[in-house]
């Protein structure tokens, strides 16, 4: 269920992400669950982080009176596996350590992002026509506690050290 009011979808954020990364430090590097596209643990972190980038990019484009484009510029949601795959490569190189940093940085500007927006405009599913009929609550909610939960699943399935 997604939170109706910012300092519930910061809460449940803060909690999913403390959890993955308590399960994610927990694993070798290499484990990685069958169905998952990346090689690494790591590459789970860096598929969560890039969706942070993108959730700030949004946000900040909205901000300046620009349309954003969603979900990215040059895709469309047709073309998901391929924008997903274009995150992962962007980062393919950089150590566990170096990746979880860049999750938990982008993880506090994307807190902080939806921590100015009021709840009105938070939650208003009319306010942000970009975003189809989700509010932008919804959408950061998927970026963030959502897609921890969807992360902690992909590590579940991971054999255990």
């Amino acid at each position: 269920m997604t939170p109706t009011t910012a300092d519930a979808l910061i809460a449940d954020a803060d909690e999913q992400l403390a959890a993955l990364l308590h399960h994610a430090d927990a694993l070798p590097d290499h484990a990685v669950a069958p169905e998952w596209t990346g090689e690494r643990v790591a590459d789970v972190l860096v598929h969560l982080h890039g969706w942070h980038e993108l959730l700030l990019s949004w946000i900040a484009d909205e901000a300046a009176g620009v349309e954003p484009a969603f979900p990215a510029p040059g895709y469309t949601w047709d073309r998901l596996a391929e924008l997903n795959a274009d995150i992962l490569s962007q980062h393919a190189h950089r150590p566990y350590a170096e990746v979880r940093a860049l999750l938990t940085a982008s993880h506090a500007r994307a807190v902080a992002a939806v921590r100015d927006l009021d709840d009105g405009t938070l939650f208003d599913a009319s306010a942000h026509a970009w975003a189809g009929e989700q509010s932008l609550g919804d959408v950061a909610h998927e970026c963030l506690g959502a897609h921890y939960r969807w992360g902690e699943s992909v590590l579940a399935a991971c054999a255990a050290p």
